[in-house]
């Protein structure tokens, strides 16, 4: 097998996770910064610790999960699967919103085009664990 095709899975899921931990930091740290630049506005104080838990809260423990899952090796699989499924769903909302709602703005499309990229990898991550 390809030396590439065999660290994908593990290098995917330290890679996600770092990025879930930087983003559960940013909209931890200046939650209405990013919530401006998402075009969510954010009408008071219960309403920020909100969408600030959604945020911060669940891509913490999403990273948190992604880097034990690239650590032992038989939770390698779960945690594609977990990428797969989660960017899958991802784009399919967001083309939802994006395509029948035709809500959307350059950052919006810049994280769309991500998602995208990342479900690609994330199928191609699971296609070489099956490969083994």
């Amino acid at each position: 097998m390809n030396p590439i095709m065999r660290v994908l899975p593990s290098a995917f899921l330290y890679l996600n996770g770092a990025i879930y931990t930087y983003v559960a930091w940013l909209f931890l740290s200046d939650p209405q910064t990013w919530f401006d630049a998402l075009g969510v506005s954010v009408r008071s104080g219960v309403g920020l610790t909100e969408l600030r838990t959604t945020y911060a809260g669940l891509f913490g423990g999403l990273s948190l999960f992604l880097l034990l899952c690239a650590w032992k090796k038989e939770w390698v699989e779960p945690g594609i699967v977990l990428l797969v499924f989660s960017y899958a769903g991802l784009v399919a909302v967001r083309s939802w919103g994006i395509l029948i709602d035709n809500a959307y703005n350059d950052f919006l499309l810049q994280i769309y085009i991500t998602e995208w990229l990342s479900l690609v990898l994330a199928l191609l991550a699971w296609f070489s664990l099956k490969k083994r």
